[in-house]
């Protein structure tokens, strides 16, 4: 695990999201010009991915990252404050779409990504963004809003994966074990443009929940509350 410095996560969060929590950024690392693939977690937390051949069904590669079978160890204060900084060189950030191109994953074939619907407005429904981060970059508290090219899922999914004790992990694709421990309430207004889909299968989790995506972020004030998960 490696942590970029305050300039590159400054430079990420001006970058849209992967998917909630995550951005898959191909990138050089400092002295070198191969071009390789990261996940970073929160827009500051880097692991490595590495290229294996799938087995002898597909014609792909799957991208693996140290995530799958250490983050649980490494995702704890202690290794946060003690990770190495890593310079990456001409970030650059993979949408949904592009990561499944690469890794061969599967579409839901019921209802596409987010980004892959048309973009509407809603002043009324409120959405909830679900991360293993207390500050959780994506939500701007000083500004109380939401920021360009961020992810959250709707609250009637939120609450349907909560009652059901579903793993959000698996519903929502993400790409660490880490335990999320954080939600985050954010209402847009009318003018607040979104698209709404289906969470892909991604980073080999199953996906299914509901994906909002906020392209140009929401309004000043509306993020609501932060509550344990």
């Amino acid at each position: 695990m490696f942590k970029l410095s305050e300039a590159q996560e400054n430079e990420l969060l001006n970058q849209p999201e992967t998917g909630m929590g995550y951005q898959v950024v191909e990138a050089s690392k400092a002295g070198s010009y191969t071009r390789e693939k990261f996940i970073v977690l929160n827009s500051e937390f880097v692991f490595e991915m590495m290229a294996s051949q799938t087995n002898t069904d597909t014609s792909g590669k799957v991208f693996l990252s140290q995530l799958s079978y250490s983050d649980r160890q490494k995702l704890n204060e202690n290794a946060q404050n003690k990770a190495s900084i890593i310079t990456l060189n001409n970030m650059s950030v993979l949408n949904g779409r592009q990561f499944r191109n690469i890794v061969n994953e599967s579409k839901n074939e019921n209802e596409g990504g987010a980004i892959e619907n048309p973009v509407e407005t809603n002043g009324e429904e409120i959405f909830v963004r679900l991360s293993a981060f207390d500050n959780d970059r994506r939500v701007d508290k000083k500004k109380r809003c939401l920021r360009p090219g961020s992810y959250t899922t709707t609250m009637e999914d939120y609450l349907k994966c909560k009652n059901t004790n579903d793993d959000p992990v698996e519903r929502y694709a993400l790409p660490s074990n880490n335990k999320i421990k954080f939600a985050f309430y954010i209402q847009p207004l009318k003018t607040d443009t979104l698209q709404k889909g289906t969470v892909q299968p991604a980073n080999g989790k199953r996906g299914g929940g509901k994906e909002a995506y906020f392209a140009e972020g929401t309004s000043a004030g509306t993020f609501l509350k932060q509550t344990s998960y």
